[in-house]
Parts: C-alpha cells; sequence; structure tokens
C-alpha cells in the first residue's frame, strides 16, 4: 500500500498573490534542481546523484495556485489535506516590515531543497526510514512525476511572538512523497520521458 507523507518547515526571520516574479522565481528554483538531476550533476551533502530518465518540468497551474492560496488566506500552522495534492509549507518571522512578499516565494524553495544539503539522500525509493531523515519537502520538490505546481502567500500580521509573520503554501499535482514508489527512475538523461512528453535537452526535462 502506499502512502502520502507530508511535512512542515519552519524559517526564523495584507494578503496578496504571488505575481510574475514571485512565481517565476518558484518555477525557476524547482526546475533547475530537477534539471541538475535529470542530468546527473545534483550534488546532495557530498554525494553526486545518478541522472534520471523521467522527471517532468514543472508549469505553474492557476488552479493549484488558486486553492494554496485560499489555504495560505487563513494563516494555517499545518497542513490542508487537500486530496489529490502535495504541500509544502514554509513559514518567516521578522521584527521588521516583510516588504515585497514575491520574495519568500524563492526563499521557501530554497528552504526546502536545502534539506538535501543539510541531511543528505541516500535513496530514490521512498522509505519511511528516508521520510524521517527529514528530507520531505525536498523531495516533493523532485517528484518526477509532479509536474504542476501552485503557490500562496499571506502576510499575517503579528504573530504572538511579537514579530510579523509570512505564510507560504505550495501544492502539487499530482501529489508526491508515496512510500514504496521512486522519487525519479534513475538512467539515461529523458530516456524515460512518459508518453506524449518529448525531451528538452538544455534541460533534460521532460516536457
Amino acid at each position: 500500500m502506499n502512502y502520502l507523507l507530508l511535512v512542515v518547515a519552519l524559517a526564523v526571520g495584507c494578503s496578496a498573490d504571488f505575481g510574475s516574479s514571485g512565481q517565476n522565481g518558484i518555477i525557476n528554483a524547482h526546475n533547475t534542481l530537477r534539471s541538475k538531476i535529470a542530468k546527473g550533476t545534483y550534488v546532495a551533502k557530498g554525494t553526486q546523484k545518478s541522472p534520471g530518465t523521467n522527471l517532468l518540468k514543472m508549469k505553474w497551474d492557476s488552479a493549484v495556485a488558486a486553492s494554496a492560496q485560499n489555504y495560505a488566506n487563513g494563516c494555517p500552522t499545518g497542513h490542508s489535506g487537500d486530496a489529490g495534492l502535495g504541500e509544502n509549507l514554509y513559514w518567516y518571522w521578522t521584527s521588521g516590515s516583510l516588504g515585497d512578499l514575491n520574495q519568500y516565494g524563492s526563499a521557501a524553495s530554497a528552504s526546502w531543497e536545502k534539506e538535501f544539503q543539510d541531511y543528505g539522500w541516500k535513496s530514490n525509493l521512498m522509505t519511511i526510514d528516508l521520510f524521517n531523515t527529514g528530507i520531505g519537502h525536498a523531495t516533493q520538490m523532485a517528484w518526477a512525476k509532479s509536474n504542476l505546481i501552485g503557490c500562496g502567500v499571506k502576510d499575517c500580521g503579528r504573530d504572538s511572538n511579537g514579530l510579523n509573520k509570512v505564510t507560504v503554501v505550495c501544492q502539487y499535482k499530482p501529489q508526491g512523497n508515496f512510500i514504496n514508489q521512486y522519487i525519479y527512475v534513475s538512467g539515461a538523461t529523458c530516456s524515460g520521458c512518459p508518453s506524449g512528453t518529448s525531451c528538452e535537452t538544455s534541460t533534460g526535462l521532460c516536457v
């Protein structure tokens, strides 16, 4: 049986949707990671990963983004549990002004990807033991079959700790982080692109 695993991330440090700069920052961070994996150049905590056959290029999806923004607007403290969607959460606190909320899309993505650098990436097969190493946000970013993403951001005002807080919610479709499924398939770059897709040679991703 496959089980979906979701995690949350914390980072120390008026509501608005992500604008084009925020969206591009998120998409670029995800596809840069995925391209490095696909080409076999990604290094996780000193270990170079094997190239990937089947990583899809991520695209922004307005319906998924609307779902993520709707959830972010409630300043959540845990996962939505929305059916059929993967989800990464990020919070940031600061005593100063939050500034342009678009910056937090790339900041959230960098925080999630950093899990591979902090904890390593020992296997491409998602297991409970692998998940429990603390890389669940990063593996959702890398999940080969997840090709649609949408994110929301919310200025949640002053928190109970007296600091200004921003919340970022990114949702993914199809969802990833299923136990006993592969994050991606190792092999020659693009050699396993799904039916109906082809290799984008510049990125090594299936489009």
